[in-house]
């Protein structure tokens, strides 16, 4: 019997069982895992196959599904089968690491959905400033570590031009609300 053949007469729960033992997946999450809906388990082992996640990322995933699909009052299975994180799964494309930062990034979103759209509504606005674009500003993910600006400059006097371009932002409303969103303030107009 071969083993696609043993895996086609093993029972959902076995083969649960038996992908935590071969990927290291503690027991704990194993169970966790055949507590769930028989279609949140199915999901799941998809998911977990797909990217073939270990014990870490899978206890991240599984505590990540079922945090959202509490919050949200829905299954696990819809949250793997989303809009938001199934094209990832689904991208022929990409290879299994990629596919694994993105379908992060994919949930991280979901999670903190509040802290997506200060994230989105940050970098708006920074593209709205229509900098030069030889001067890149990125924000970290969470919104930790301010901003990060970048100067790619062919001599002295583009150097000086693009620092002093940057340097005007400090007096700027948009570069100011940047930073309030930042700092969680209220006032600082978070679009709906």
């Amino acid at each position: 019997m071969t083993v696609s053949d043993r895996a086609n007469h093993m029972t959902l729960a076995e083969e649960i069982t038996s992908y935590g033992r071969d990927r290291g997946i503690h027991a704990q999450a194993v169970e966790r895992w055949l507590a769930l809906a028989e279609e949140d388990q199915q999901a799941l082992l998809g998911l977990a196959r797909g990217l073939r996640l270990g014990g870490n990322h899978f206890n991240d995933f599984l505590d990540w599904c079922v945090e959202i699909s509490l919050r949200d009052g829905c299954s696990v299975a819809s949250v793997i089968h989303g809009k938001e994180l199934a094209p990832t799964l689904s991208d022929s494309r990409m290879g299994r690491n990629d596919k694994l930062k993105h379908a992060k990034e994919a949930l991280r979103r979901l999670r903190y959905p509040r802290l997506t759209r200060i994230e989105d509504e940050v970098r708006a606005r920074l593209r709205s400033l229509k900098l030069d674009p030889r001067i890149r500003i990125t924000v970290a993910p969470g919104l930790e570590g301010g901003l990060k600006v970048e100067l790619q400059a062919g001599g002295v006097e583009a150097l000086a031009r693009l620092a002093r371009e940057v340097e005007s932002l400090a007096d700027d409303e948009t570069a100011r609300e940047v930073f309030a969103l930042m700092e969680g303030k209220e006032g600082a107009g978070v679009s709906a």
